[in-house]
């Protein structure tokens, strides 16, 4: 703004601000209405027990809670998309993402490629840029469950314990498992649906395993069939067909938290939902009890009132992102100045990596998801590693194969208060040879298949940088770690009522799998065991 614009809005009337909501020379990240201007403060409320944030932890606690007879308020900051199509999608389309596909951005944030321009908006997938790494998570009703490729893929016993304390048990969660698989239809790619053109680049990625002699099997997900099966036949609009994930399948293919525990948790009667509602503060109160300040946003991020909630039993299942933002903050506020020093600390990105094999054969002008094939490289000799094969639909024969590593690595983050800035940031080592191994070992199995079926490993992902693109993280995990932040079944140490259950409570890795299945799993067991004690 100029000296010479440049004026004093608080000696301005409501009806001169609100017309000069369009004004962009004000700089204002949003449009200003009167709502915005001037949001309304709601009465307190008292609930017996909130649940912050709706993905793989906070469905899973809601559904089981109320079925429980718990009445039950989630508070979830993005928008539902479980309602009516609307025009000829629900969600946005991968290739010329509109609005639905971000969250308040004015561009894409999915790291694979430009960004592009978009109009600000409550979209699905939100987009953290933090020590260098682009950091992705659900912002919806549903969570994670919108944005994620749909792999169930559940450990191998031995890798697990590798990751995992001995007090969380591989035995003791399959029973947690089996509930979470049936629930999400978990179920591999059936094979009249893979001998269709959609997916020649799963039968090309197997046949290249197969003559490199290199360990591939077929990946579970969250899927429904028919439904596919009904793209194929021309009954309803292409969506899994043309890769459809990260930004939510429009056919309904994947099955998703909305649709399968929250529909179930609203069905009791006992849950009640509360979306564009973002929490900004978390605050202990002298009789025991949870104070949340938060605040109403519209679809362009505007708030348009504020208010308070006051709880006896407060469930942090925000992800891993949102958990850690709220903790850390209250921590360094003195709001929750007794957490420990373990908040806050064990953030890992699970090892992912990103490769990319071009020069091949024919792979199909779109590559069909969700991913359903993957190489086991338990023993490698550098770090054990699972590599999966996600589509890449890019509406043109690219004869390329995308691989996505997840392995182990020790290298851990911890967020830290700026209190300049005002906001949760995070520190990583400047120097990380763990996740350089697991690079390495993708690279060592790419190179293996190049060698026998021919093909190249492109640099496209990094920019022409790297054959490798490890700078962004799809899994963030950890920072209230079981065992450390909180105890072994979600409490958080040295407040009563108050629990973690998401992707926080990871000890920075789901043990070479996605994560999701292992999030759902362990919540699964932590609210079946607090029903048992806390919620009697």
């Amino acid at each position: 703004m100029t000296k010479k614009n440049k004026c004093d809005l608080s000696k301005l009337s409501r009806r001169q601000l609100i017309k000069m909501g369009g004004i962009t020379g004000l700089g204002l990240a949003t449009p200003l209405t009167h709502a915005a201007l001037f949001p309304r403060e709601r009465p307190t409320e008292e609930k017996d027990i909130v649940i912050i944030g709706s993905g793989f932890g906070g469905a899973v606690s809601a559904m089981r809670l109320t079925q429980a007879g718990r009445a039950v308020t989630l508070v979830e900051k993005g928008r539902r998309w479980d309602g009516p199509i609307q025009g000829d999608s629900r969600f946005s389309k991968n290739l010329y993402p509109d609005r639905r596909s971000t969250w308040l951005s004015n561009t894409t944030v999915i790291p694979i490629g430009p960004p592009l321009p978009i109009r600000r908006y409550t979209g699905v997938l939100q987009g953290r840029d933090m020590a260098g790494f682009r950091i992705l998570s659900g912002a919806a009703y549903g969570g994670g469950s919108i944005v994620y490729g749909g792999i169930l893929k559940k450990p191998e016993e031995a890798v697990f314990n590798q990751v995992f304390p001995r007090e969380v048990s591989f035995t003791e969660l399959q029973p947690f498992y089996q509930e979470v698989a049936q629930r999400l239809s978990r179920s591999t790619l059936p094979p009249e649906i893979e001998a269709t053109d959609y997916f020649k680049h799963v039968r090309l990625c197997r046949e290249h395993c197969e003559r490199a002699n290199i360990d591939w099997e077929p990946i579970e997900t969250a899927s429904y069939w028919d439904r596919v099966e009904r793209e194929i036949s021309g009954d309803i609009a292409p969506s899994s067909i043309h890769g459809e994930a990260v930004y939510g399948v429009n056919s309904g293919a994947k099955a998703t938290l909305d649709n399968t525990y929250l529909k179930e948790a609203e069905q009791t009667g006992l849950l009640e939902v509360k979306t564009l509602h973002e929490i900004e503060s978390i605050e202990h109160l002298p009789d025991g009890r949870y104070l949340l300040d938060y605040k109403i946003i519209n679809t362009r991020g505007a708030t348009e009132a504020t208010g308070k909630i006051i709880t006896r039993h407060l469930i942090l299942s925000a992800g891993t992102m949102g958990t850690n933002e709220l903790l850390v903050a209250a921590k360094a506020k003195g709001k929750l100045p007794l957490l420990n020093e373990d908040v806050g600390e064990g953030f890992g990105n699970n090892g992912n990596v990103y490769g990319l094999r071009l020069g091949l054969e024919s792979t199909g002008r779109w590559q069909g998801g969700p991913p359903s094939i993957g190489i086991r490289d338990y023993n490698n000799d550098i770090t054990p590693l699972f590599i999966e094969h996600p589509q890449l639909p890019l509406g043109i024969d690219i004869r390329g194969l995308l691989y996505f590593g997840v392995g182990i690595t020790p290298t851990r983050g911890r967020f830290t208060y700026n209190a300049w800035r005002r906001k949760v940031e995070l520190e990583w080592p400047r120097i990380d040879p763990g996740q350089a191994r697991v690079n390495q070992a993708l690279l060592a199995n790419l190179d293996r298949l190049n060698e026998v079926n021919g093909g190249f490993n492109s640099r496209l992902l990094d920019n022409f940088r790297s054959e490798t693109k490890d700078d962004s993280i799809y899994h963030p995990l950890g920072g209230c770690v079981l065992g450390k932040a909180c105890d072994f079944y979600g409490r958080v140490k040295n407040y009563p009522g108050l629990y973690v259950n998401d992707g926080s409570m990871m000890p920075g890795s789901s043990a070479c799998t996605n994560p999701s299945f292992t999030i759902a799993a362990i919540a699964e067991r932590n609210i079946d065991h607090l029903l048992k004690t806390d919620f009697i």
